[in-house]
């Protein structure tokens, strides 16, 4: 009697590791979620990694469709330094805490060479600008990859900022000549200021724009077509009202205008003012409540706190000159402290690039 064949058993394919099961319609994973959904959102709000928290997306169909970028989910994300890699100059997301890059690969990558540079993040957006002239302007979702071509830029300009509705705003320190777009024109309106009027430094805070007029004056501002009113609040300033340093920049803490400025005498020191409306001034002030403030090298940021994981309080994090650097200074006892982003492709230190200097990214300001 023949011997009885053995049935071959044919095992799985070993899985790959970091992959996730897929359907021959859709790479993306089909599964019994575990843990259950409800408690999703909650283990992403205490996520501390842009890594994790996409894998988290990733591994369920349901898990993503709970999970879109807000910050509600985003809450414990710790700032990354936006940084370039050395000598190509391509980008990647350094991340402070755990003193390394982040892996995934960056959804505006395939956009940037070394004629296109990123200007700021600001409401879960990237802006990257051509360098050629007119410059075009790019905006990208960190998230979603989606992606907002603005038109071509007729003047030149250094510093852009973002209203939340996503209207840019476009100028250089020193000059009475604004730019500005919202989504969906065909072109950018161009205004201007009285002659004996310059611009130093705009911000966005609660919808407002504010404006750095002549130095130090403070100024809310209404853009038309054609022309820019400005609307000083106080009085001009005079020498026992001037705030110390210089280099002065607009920032933004809890709803609050601020003057933020560096002194280079001795020492780099930072000084910071709030505006105190019915007194029509600018007061020194050295507690944050606890928050922190972001200064990219050319303006603000963004603010966080208080008791941002990973974050000290009362502190401001400004990026440097050099790539990949930042200065930790803190408001209480004035010391600072210089970083340096150590990654493998890191720039040597004495690099300095003023064209793409480090950017902050936030992603709990989504």
């Amino acid at each position: 009697m023949a011997p009885e064949k053995r049935r071959r058993r044919h095992s799985p394919p070993a899985a790959t590791p970091g992959a996730s099961p897929t359907s021959s319609s859709n790479s993306e994973a089909t599964c019994s979620p575990s843990p259950p959904p409800d408690v999703v959102p909650d283990i992403a709000s205490r996520l501390t990694s842009l890594e994790d928290f996409f894998a988290l997306r990733a591994s369920c169909r349901a898990y993503r469709a709970l999970l879109p970028p807000s910050r509600a989910v985003l809450a414990s994300q710790s700032p990354l330094l936006l940084v370039a890699l050395f000598p190509s100059f391509t980008e990647a997301l350094f991340h402070l805490s755990l003193r390394r890059l982040h892996r995934f690969r960056l959804p505006w990558a395939h956009h940037l060479s070394v004629s296109r540079r990123t200007l700021l993040y600001a409401h879960g957006y990237l802006v990257t600008a051509t360098d050629h002239y007119p410059a075009r302007l790019l905006l990208v979702h960190l998230f979603s990859g989606e992606q907002i071509r603005l038109p071509k830029v007729p003047g030149p300009f250094s510093r852009v900022i973002l209203s939340d509705d996503l209207a840019a705003v476009l100028f250089r320190p020193g000059s009475s000549t604004v730019q500005h777009c919202h989504l969906g024109d065909a072109l950018w309106r161009v205004a201007c200021t009285d002659a004996c009027h310059v611009i130093d430094d705009m911000l966005f805070v609660d919808g407002t724009l504010y404006a750095l007029v002549n130095g130090l004056r403070l100024a809310t501002v209404e853009l038309s077509d054609n022309s820019l009113e400005l609307s000083f609040l106080g009085g001009e300033l005079d020498d026992e009202s001037r705030p110390a340093g210089g280099l002065f920049k607009l920032g933004e803490c809890g709803g609050e205008v601020l003057l933020i400025s560096e002194d280079h005498t001795e020492v780099l020191v930072y000084h910071v003012f709030r505006w105190l409306s019915e007194e029509g001034k600018w007061a020194s002030v050295t507690s944050l409540g606890g928050r922190t403030l972001f200064l990219d090298y050319y303006g603000f940021a963004s603010c966080l706190g208080p008791d941002h994981p990973g974050i000290r309080g009362d502190c401001l994090y400004a990026a440097g000159l050099r790539l990949g650097e930042w200065h930790e200074y803190c408001l209480a006892d004035g010391t600072c402290d210089v970083r340096y982003a150590e990654y493998p492709g890191a720039p040597p230190l004495n690099n300095r690039s003023p064209a793409r200097p480090p950017i902050w990214v936030v992603p709990s300001l989504c």
